[in-house]
């Protein structure tokens, strides 16, 4: 077994030195993590926004039903009743006057 060729002295690194590579070394370590969490928020966000994605469409296609139910209840109103409006709080319906009549 061949020994190490050595072609300097060994020294000795100062401590401020030594400090200052630990020290980033940390730095580097901590921002590690910061990057995993905000990676982590950044999915948990990204599902959130699914979700009420998800839930603006089901309120749309909810809505869009609603006035499709509504039209179809005027409509058999107006069969039933004829042209006019209607008084939902007194419940009452009031004919439009045709031309003609006073």
């Amino acid at each position: 077994m061949e020994k190490p060729i050595k072609t300097e002295e060994t020294k000795v690194i100062e401590q401020k030195e030594i400090k200052e590579i630990k020290d980033l070394r940390a730095e580097n370590t901590r921002m590690t993590f910061d990057f995993g969490r905000i990676r982590m928020d950044i999915i948990m966000l990204k599902a959130k926004l699914m979700e009420l994605e998800k839930m603006e469409s089901d309120a749309t296609a909810k809505f869009k039903g609603n006035q499709t139910k509504e039209a179809k209840i005027v409509e058999k109103l107006k069969k039933k009743y004829g042209d006019g409006t209607i008084n939902l709080e007194k419940g009452l319906f009031t004919p439009v006057a045709s031309n003609g009549q006073s």
